[in-house]
């Protein structure tokens, strides 16, 4: 990959695309079911298209479901994105998704869900709704 601590890099690298995919997929979940539409259906009708993903064919039903079961926890997700921008600061690298992103995974894990797995983002939209005037 480069010089040494190369590889570590592309490690972060890639817990910044899980990182906005999640919170992408989570999002897109809410306003299908928001809106009515079978989000259980939305994998199988972008399969193959710009905006298929393994997150997206993976989580969505999951984040649809409410479906918890651990495959990767909150707070370590915080931990890598924490490192991201550091990583971000010593370069002069601007990376204002990724900071909105950590934000969220730290919220998520001061309401005590960062031990929960990345499903649980669904947290972050269905508790603001709730929180919202009618």
């Amino acid at each position: 990959m480069g010089p040494s601590g190369a590889g570590q890099t592309t490690k972060l690298i890639n817990q910044v695309l899980c990182g906005l995919g999640f919170l992408a997929v989570a999002e897109a979940t809410q306003l299908a079911l928001d809106a009515g539409v079978d989000a259980q259906k939305i994998p199988v009708a972008l399969k193959g298209g710009r905006a298929d993903s393994a997150l997206l064919q993976e989580y969505l039903p999951r984040f649809a479901a409410k479906d918890y079961r651990r495959t990767g926890r909150i707070d370590n997700m915080v931990k890598d994105l924490n490192a991201v921008n550091d990583l971000a600061r010593q370069t002069g690298t601007s990376m204002p998704m990724t900071a909105l992103c950590t934000e969220i995974h730290r919220m998520l894990t001061a309401a005590g869900l960062g031990g929960e797995d990345q499903a649980a983002v669904m947290e972050f939209f269905t508790g603001a709704k709730k929180e919202m005037p009618a």
